[in-house]
């Protein structure tokens, strides 16, 4: 399943492709030489790279976006200068200070 903020499945990340749904239909018990293997596995190395990089972009768009998008309900900060009077609720205060002292 492709993640939304990376645009990419964890296995793609890993393995450097999507996985097969279905069994292949030409054998891999071909025998390859190892010129091919090496190019191959430097071409699938720098598809990981890509791949993560790319992922890695992404999720940062998304932190932004996200970031963008939570700032737009925020109200402006209130700033309290020294000597002023707040009220501050103890709702939650009360409750740990009897649950230290019920047991």
């Amino acid at each position: 399943m492709v993640n939304i903020s990376t645009g990419f499945s964890p296995f793609q990340l890993r393995m450097g492709r999507a996985p097969r749904l279905i069994p292949p239909l030409i054998s891999n018990n071909a025998p390859i030489p190892d010129e091919m293997n090496h190019s191959a596995a430097i071409e699938l190395i720098e598809q990981i790279e890509r791949d993560v990089s790319e992922a890695q972009d992404n999720l940062l768009a998304a932190k932004i976006s996200q970031a963008e998008f939570a700032n737009r309900r925020r109200s402006d900060e209130v700033v309290y200068e020294v000597g002023e009077r707040v009220m501050l609720s103890t709702k939650h205060r009360r409750r740990k200070y009897l649950q230290k002292h019920s047991g």
